[in-house]
């Protein structure tokens, strides 16, 4: 530990496993105090059980993003716990489970759904957690996008437009808000090795294969490899990065 984040408060979403749970464990080791954010309320402990066994703290808020008032709330009882919020990681997002699906396959349902995780939700957290940013003196916020923003990767068509419906939502932050303080940036990772990837082999069973050998380094990240990203945005050494993307990839946009 080297108290990177020390005084910090963060608020974490999609902290139930992957990347969210990964940087709620990578934070706290730093200093940070932590809300783990999520729907899963068996992953949350788990993520909490981790951050103890790391010498952090963390409590866990079961929230659905997609719901104003559930947001609402759990960056109140943030607040209530620590006295503060210094830092958002919007990293909850879901994806088509036939990420190969195409434009007139998908359902306006499906559409919505995942528009309503990865943008709704997003906005929601970054509404009502810029005001306690302010309050705070200023802060940081990071936000989840995807190579699928950048490039023609597959992830279907809502997942795509999402990802890049983030990358401009989080520019616009990032003009409006630096000087009062508030740095916001944006991790676009590649492949990497999740739960929602994992998943995604019922469509296509080769996909560790295929999109290892899509990648120049030639394999797929592990969350904690995103994490320290997030750590570095969340950290004061990056006091001069803002309304950036960090693309995590393993070379994967250069070919």
């Amino acid at each position: 530990m080297t108290n990177r984040l020390a005084n910090k408060v963060a608020f974490i979403t999609g902290a139930a496993g992957g990347q969210g749970r990964a940087a709620a464990v990578v934070f706290a080791r730093e200093g940070a105090k932590v809300a783990a954010i999520d729907m899963d309320a068996n992953g949350l402990q788990e993520t909490v059980r981790l951050v103890s066994e790391a010498g952090g703290e963390a409590i866990a808020i079961e929230c659905d993003v997609t719901h104003e008032e559930q947001v609402k709330q759990a960056i109140q009882k943030t607040v209530d716990a620590f006295g503060k919020l210094t830092t958002i990681y919007n990293n909850a997002g879901i994806a088509h489970k036939n990420f190969m699906i195409s434009v007139e396959d998908t359902s306006v349902e499906e559409w919505d759904k995942i528009q309503n995780v990865n943008t709704r939700g997003l906005f929601f957290v970054s509404k009502y957690g810029i005001a306690e940013l302010l309050r705070a003196g200023g802060g940081t916020i990071i936000n989840t996008a995807s190579t699928a923003a950048l490039i023609n990767s597959p992830g279907g068509p809502s997942y795509s437009a999402s990802k890049g419906a983030i990358i401009s939502f989080t520019r616009q932050v990032a003009a409006s808000y630096a000087r009062k303080g508030i740095r916001a940036n944006v991790i676009a990772p590649g492949y990497v090795i999740t739960a929602m990837t994992k998943a995604m082999e019922e469509v296509l069973p080769e996909l560790d294969k295929v999109a290892s050998e899509a990648t120049p380094l030639g394999r797929g990240a592990q969350p904690e490899e995103i994490a320290n990203i997030a750590l570095f945005l969340a950290s004061d050494e990056s006091s001069f990065v803002t309304g950036s993307v960090i693309v995590a990839d393993g070379g994967l946009t250069i070919v």
